[in-house]
């Protein structure tokens, strides 16, 4: 099956649904899902985690920018697609032409879209999100009320959702968390007061979906918790997920190595006694950080092996002097299990100083995606 493969990534679809299932546990049959599947479904591979979130039940796609919603757009002709950054000066007839779903900030933009819908005989909808205390984009939550008045009266849009993103819903006792909760339904209340009708109110990230029932609203984005990774350990006993990537690839050569021979480039590891050191085929190139370099490990015949030297664009090394068998062709795993023992994106995360979210979305188009369970 993987004859072609030199690295892969096996992608389970059943923990996929295994884990919208358990999302669904948690917000009921009313809330909406909408699933990020922007960075290539956090490297999973956009498109088939699209297909099979929706099949489980989710309702909604949540991208990045235009490119990443028209890519998707080809494969799901119905479904809404929110785009979650800002950015879309000159976009407007593609979002328009292709009935995507924009996030919006500024007024110029909002009546960009207007004109442009009204042009083609149609409206646009749009979601407005308010900036709580992310300070990355968004209305200001303290200004938004006049925004929000102007934005309900321009012809060709309709404002179908409100939001906000959770700078520290990763945090179970975070005090920021609850006052941007606050200001936000603040402005829900006043927004329906003036009567506004706004049909989405999202807000909930997976932190916050997992910690705070409060937050769920009219529908919830999962990004992280989707591909089984938990957004903060503090979270594992309060909802049961499923990994759903496999990092592999085989060992491509075997040398034994005497003492006071060096490893890789910069010479940064000496060889002290007699070893069998492996070669695979997997390096920087493919996404595999070079933060790994005398510090991480891989998975051989159940055992693990320490990756001696520099990470190397397409090639790494590892001591597997004390492991019995070794031979060409065996397969490493570099994040997943292997013989009882497993390697998981956020031990990797913490091994190497960076988050779970990165050690997945970092993965190149080098490594190919095997789909198991579709």
């Amino acid at each position: 099956m993987y004859s072609l493969f030199k690295t892969w990534a096996e992608i389970d679809h059943e923990a996929i649904r295994f884990n919208i299932r358990q999302i669904r546990k948690l917000i009921g049959p009313r809330v909406k899902i909408l699933v990020s599947v922007k960075a290539e479904g956090y490297g999973h591979g956009a498109v088939s985690i699209s297909r099979t979130a929706l099949s489980a039940g989710a309702e909604w796609l949540g991208v990045s920018h235009v490119k990443e919603a028209l890519e998707l757009r080809a494969f799901f002709p119905d479904t809404p697609i929110l785009i979650l950054s800002s950015g879309m000066s000159g976009h407007t007839r593609l979002i328009v032409r292709n009935r995507l779903t924009p996030v919006v900030c500024s007024l110029e933009i909002a009546r960009d879209l207007a004109e442009t819908a009204l042009a083609a005989g149609t409206i646009a909808n749009i979601h407005v999100m308010l900036d709580t205390g992310m300070g990355r984009i968004g209305v200001w939550h303290e200004n938004s009320l006049t925004f929000l008045k102007q934005i309900s009266q321009i012809k060709g849009i309709r404002l179908e959702g409100l939001a906000s993103h959770f700078a520290a819903a990763d945090d179970p006792d975070s005090a920021f968390t609850d006052r941007q909760l606050a200001d936000f339904l603040r402005v829900v209340k006043e927004v329906k007061e003036e009567g506004i009708d706004i049909p989405l109110h999202h807000i909930a990230n997976s932190g916050a979906l997992i910690n705070l029932k409060e937050t769920h609203l009219d529908m919830v984005r999962p990004g992280i918790m989707l591909y089984g990774i938990y957004p903060t350990p503090h979270y594992r006993s309060r909802i049961e997920l499923k990994p759903v990537l496999s990092l592999k690839t085989r060992i491509a050569y075997l040398k034994t190595v005497e003492p006071g021979r060096t490893i890789s480039y910069g010479l940064t590891y000496l060889v002290k006694k007699k070893t069998r050191v492996a070669t695979l085929p997997i390096g920087y190139g493919d996404g595999f950080s070079r933060a790994h370099s005398n510090r991480g490990e891989v998975l051989i015949r159940g055992r693990r092996a320490p990756i001696i030297g520099i990470v190397t664009m397409d090639q790494i090394m590892v001591d597997v002097g004390g492991i019995d068998g070794v031979a060409v062709g065996d397969e490493a795993v570099l994040i997943g299990e292997q013989g009882g023992d497993r390697i998981t994106a956020e031990e990797i995360a913490e091994r190497i100083g960076t988050i779970s979210y990165e050690v997945l979305a970092q993965l190149g188009k080098r490594v190919s995606r095997v789909d198991l369970n579709a």
